[in-house]
């Protein structure tokens, strides 16, 4: 058996690359909100639970045991999403997203629209620039467990662009990085216990 010495690489371009970025990058930023939230003091008017689930590549089953756990009332998860100017990744498939450009947003049938356009607003007021992309069956991600779950759960897919996804030369950019963590704490800034988004 033959396998890559891999590691982890800072680029000149504020790149990184290394192995499992998918979706270790997604636990990383989770963890980078609660800790921005408790750094800056922020009383969140809600309970927050931050979840990285497991078994997402073979069947999102972390994410539905924990969904049917805490019930919550919104989901918002992150995963990674394909740079469609990665080699062999077709556009016409995949859509016109790239790294360094910010986080991809996604109109899919397990995405609430309201809370989608929320984000949406989050990010057009705070000057975080966002991609999009449109999925027409799951979005295979954690967010379908959520979405789905008990009597089902607004939820919302922010993704973030890597390149060479499943390889041990995944690329991230790193103000994607950035910019991902900054929309979903200024996302849960934005939600209180008032935030209905069955009858806005």
């Amino acid at each position: 058996m033959v396998t890559y010495a891999d590691g982890f690489d800072e680029l000149a371009n504020n790149n990184y690359v290394g192995r499992a970025f998918d979706n270790r990058i997604g636990g990383f930023m989770i963890a980078e909100v609660a800790r921005l939230l408790k750094e800056n003091k922020k009383k969140l008017p809600f309970g927050l639970y931050v979840v990285n689930a497991v078994q997402e590549e073979i069947g999102l089953r972390g994410a539905e045991m924990i969904a049917r756990r805490i019930k919550p009332n919104i989901a918002i998860v992150t995963d990674v999403t394909h740079d469609t100017t990665t080699p062999m990744i077709s556009k016409n498939i995949e859509g016109d997203v790239s790294t360094g450009k910010g986080p991809s947003l996604s109109y899919a049938p397990a995405v609430h629209n309201k809370l989608l356009a929320l984000v949406e607003k989050v990010a057009a007021d705070k000057k975080i620039p966002v991609q999009w992309r449109a999925l027409s069956r799951s979005t295979g991600t954690d967010t379908d467990s959520f979405a789905y779950s008990n009597d089902g759960c607004p939820s919302v897919l922010i993704s973030i662009p890597l390149r060479y996804m499943h390889t041990t030369v995944e690329m991230l950019h790193r103000d994607d990085i950035e910019s991902t963590i900054r929309l979903m704490y200024e996302t849960l800034l934005t939600l209180t216990p008032k935030t209905n988004l069955n009858y806005l």
